[in-house]
């Protein structure tokens, strides 16, 4: 007999076993009634909750066996999972894919099986609800009807098992939380669930529910729901809203803040869904909630964090279009032109990685400077950096990078950088008032005259980042070097060693 080939492959089907985590676990009362149902429906002497991996098959509930597992090589159940739902040997003796079986031609002597696929909500079988049978024999159609509800059953009890390890684990990891916090909780489940009748009292109150909003289930029992809600959402008639939309639409959404016993608030997700009977009777309603306050406050932070982003592009972009048209304005040729727009970028681009690998808003003054320093260090010692640590914002990181990149450029092409021997001396204060002074003085470099004519460079020096640390920017061309001071404002000082390098 050709087999059918599986949609499924062994490690897909052992990875959706390994999820249960049933494998080796104790009997349990809920399977094993689901096998004595099983035997006694059928008629059968023998019937098995049976769960297959790559290995092995493991009896999470039998009748008339008196073990827990057989080898996969022997397994009646093995061959139920290439079939699509349900798999019936009348008599195994006659069936060519059991030749030569043990368990058929030996003791036991089994002849008959039935089985019913356990499959996962994905589709992948994991197992069967089957029975064995000593002799040849066949099911009604009651039987096999019985058989696969017994297995959604035992699948539906795999799924609350599976569901009630998660919420002892969220328990266990919020308890330790708390520990560590030394908050009082009363519960640490995830979410609370509620039902309510036609008029909106609470009829039951989960633990859950408890833990999140403070309020026993004594307490909350024939009380209106409308209590934890803000007074804001109940001037509004939010919850009658909700209810409204779960008669008419079968769900209500629920995303805004609520109130705990104690007054305080917390941003709460949920659904309110209608409760009906088997006759589709309105009975009530169901409300589920989970306290999303940490995941709502990321949120905002990441949106406010894509609105600065959004700013600071918007910025850079004038920058970039502010140093392209100077630069094509003050330079004397193309190529002077282009390779101006290149380093002016390349500076702007670097004060932008300094951003980006930190906060986005907020970069450390001494990284600013050697960053801005760095296409022009030679490992010779030549710049001497001295200040303490201090935070410079968005704007001021890229103000005082562009600046040092004309500084540095100017020395290198006609200052102190242009000679052997000379070099830079940088210093920055911080006063209590938060008052901030920043000195470039360069020194054994040819003698200085002062240009004739203002260029890019310069204005860019003296006009905008004195602005942006609220101060001022001078630039002196004194005989023995070129003179740099920044007066202005910034932020307090981090406590961290002075800033020092060669």
């Amino acid at each position: 007999m050709t087999q059918p080939k599986p949609s499924f492959t062994e490690s897909e089907r052992d990875e959706a076993l390994q999820r249960y985590d049933i494998l080796d676990t104790p009997p349990e009362e809920e399977f094993d009634d689901l096998a004595r149902i099983a035997a006694e429906v059928c008629g059968t002497p023998i019937a098995v909750v049976n769960l297959l991996d790559s290995r092995r098959q493991f009896f999470k509930a039998e009748v008339g066996l008196g073990i827990r597992g057989t080898p996969l090589e022997t397994s009646f159940c093995v061959h139920a999972l290439l079939v699509e739902d349900f798999l019936v040997v009348p008599d195994a003796t006659k069936d060519a894919r059991f030749d030569g079986n043990p368990l058929v031609h030996e003791d036991p002597k089994l002849r008959f099986y039935a089985g019913a696929l356990l499959k996962t909500r994905d589709g992948v079988p994991i197992g069967t609800m089957c029975v064995l049978d000593h002799k040849p024999r066949e099911l009604d159609e009651n039987q096999i009807r019985t058989l696969r509800l017994l297995a959604r059953q035992a699948m539906t009890q795999l799924e609350l098992r599976r569901s009630l390890a998660a919420t002892r684990q969220a328990l266990r990891e919020a308890k330790e939380m708390e520990t560590r916090h030394r908050q009082i909780v009363d519960s640490a489940v995830d979410f609370g669930i509620i039902t309510l009748d036609l008029e909106g009292r609470v009829t039951s109150w989960s633990v859950g529910a408890e833990a999140i909003l403070g309020w026993t289930e004594a307490e909350m029992i024939g009380r209106l729901a409308d209590v934890f809600f803000t007074e804001e959402d109940q001037a509004a008639d939010v919850p009658d809203k909700e209810m409204r939309a779960a008669r008419e639409r079968g769900r209500g959404s629920d995303e805004r803040w609520h109130r705990r016993r104690d007054g305080s608030q917390f941003w709460a997700s949920g659904e309110m869904m209608p409760l009906r009977d088997d006759d589709d009777r309105h009975l009530g309603y169901v409300k589920i909630l989970r306290d999303r306050t940490l995941q709502h406050q990321a949120e905002a932070q990441r949106q406010e964090l894509t609105r600065e982003m959004s700013h600071r592009m918007k910025n850079s972009f004038a920058m970039v279009q502010s140093i392209v048209a100077q630069s094509l304005r003050t330079a004397p040729s193309v190529a002077a032109a282009r390779d101006a727009i290149g380093t002016r970028i390349e500076a702007l681009a670097r004060a932008q990685d300094i951003l980006t690998q930190t906060s986005g808003t907020h970069a450390a003054i001494g990284d600013v400077v050697r960053d801005a320093l760095a296409p022009h260090r030679t490992g010779e010692g030549r710049f001497d950096i001295v200040g303490p640590a201090l935070e410079l914002t968005a704007q001021q990181v890229v103000g005082l990078s562009l600046a040092l990149h004309e500084l540095a450029t100017n020395a290198v092409k006609h200052g102190a950088l242009s000679q052997p021997g000379g070099g830079v001396a940088i210093a920055w204060e911080h006063a209590a008032d938060d008052g901030f002074t920043f000195d470039w003085r360069e020194h054994g470099g040819p003698a200085v005259t002062a240009p004739t004519r203002t260029g890019f460079g310069t204005r860019l020096i003296e006009r905008i980042v004195g602005p942006y640390f609220d101060g001022t920017a001078t630039l002196g061309f004194e005989p023995d070097g070129v003179r740099f001071r920044l007066v202005g404002q910034v932020g307090q000082a981090v406590n961290l060693p002075d800033e020092a390098a060669g």
